[in-house]
């Protein structure tokens, strides 16, 4: 499973993501796909259908302009906006509306409320999430990737514990919509997933930002 895209797209996904952010770049991207090819590998062992391209290009595209305050551009939540970009760079690239229309909704799915209903929505939406079950220390320089990046984006000083109170709750908000997917971290009944994001928060509550 190779996923691909032409340069061009590549190139202009690329440009909207900022270099100033230290968690929503274009490296969160890379490892995005990364976690999306070992998820199709299990997918091809059970004969789960997808669409490759459709996954590559919502991938690229989800987090596009990050550092951009969406509501001041009209849009419900920051998913919206980076929807609205795909939707214009793939336009503008001739992809087909079919085909545009699905990365739309796969995107979509990555917002903490959204369901995901297509194979390729599920994918997308575990690849997104799968950071949150990486090995710990690699699950603790994400998060405190993240720290630094709420308090610049925010402008202003929070602390690590009001920090990590704020995303365990965001956290647990992902964790109520499953993703079901029949290979073994999110099949229904072997729902490894949940198990090993709290083993993960578990380890953190008592680490120190340091």
């Amino acid at each position: 499973m190779n996923l691909k895209t032409s340069d061009t797209i590549f190139n202009s996904e690329r440009v909207l993501y900022s270099t100033e952010l230290h968690y929503h770049n274009f490296n969160h991207v890379v490892d995005t796909l990364n976690y999306a090819k070992d998820i199709i590998k299990k997918c091809d062992d059970k004969n789960i259908e997808y669409d490759k391209k459709i996954i590559c290009h919502a991938i690229l595209f989800h987090d596009v302009a990050y550092d951009v305050d969406s509501s001041k551009k009209g849009f419900k939540n920051k998913e919206s906006y980076s929807a609205f970009l795909a939707a214009k760079v793939l336009s503008e690239q001739g992809e087909h509306i079919d085909h545009i229309e699905e990365v739309i909704k796969a995107i979509l799915c990555t917002n903490i409320d959204a369901k995901s209903h297509s194979n390729n929505q599920k994918i997308v939406r575990a690849a997104d999430l799968s950071g949150l079950v990486s090995p710990y220390p690699e699950f603790k320089k994400k998060t405190v990737d993240l720290y630094k990046e709420r308090v610049f984006l925010l402008g202003k000083k929070i602390s690590w514990t009001q920090y990590k109170t704020e995303t365990f709750k965001i956290i647990e908000k992902f964790l109520e919509l499953r993703i079901e997917l029949d290979i073994e971290m999110f099949s229904y009944a072997n729902y490894m997933f949940h198990n090993r994001v709290f083993q993960n928060l578990d380890k953190l509550t008592k680490d120190t930002i340091e």
